[in-house]
């Protein structure tokens, strides 16, 4: 049984902010393997803890570093992101942050529970 401690200790690229990160959306497991793919997509608002600004900002904030390391292996490894916003506009900036750190990790995770 694929479980959210076995994907935290063995498979997460970054375990603390994959932490961070899945308890922020405010999926329980069980969701996140029900809805597949459909958890994944910033656009579905189908993400409850990371709906409005006001949970994306204050949460790319804190775990700032964290998803600056994440971004920075992803983009060594997939290659350089076109399009991100600088921090010049800092509401536009912490979202993306925010939501490349959820969809960073549910690649991870929907990969982890063999998801297609």
């Amino acid at each position: 049984m694929k479980t959210k401690k076995d994907f935290l200790t063995n498979y997460a690229t970054n375990p603390d902010l994959a932490k961070k990160v899945l308890n922020k959306g405010g999926l329980s497991w069980a969701e996140i393997k029900n809805m597949g793919w459909d958890a994944y997509d910033a656009g579905s608002g189908a993400v409850p803890g990371m709906i409005y600004y006001s949970d994306t900002v204050p949460f790319a904030k804190r775990n700032h570093l964290l998803i600056l390391q994440a971004l920075e292996q992803f983009e060594q490894e997939c290659g350089r992101l076109e399009g991100k916003p600088t921090p010049t506009n800092e509401t536009q900036y912490f979202n993306w942050l925010a939501w490349f750190a959820w969809e960073n990790t549910m690649g991870e995770v929907l990969n982890y529970l063999d998801i297609n």
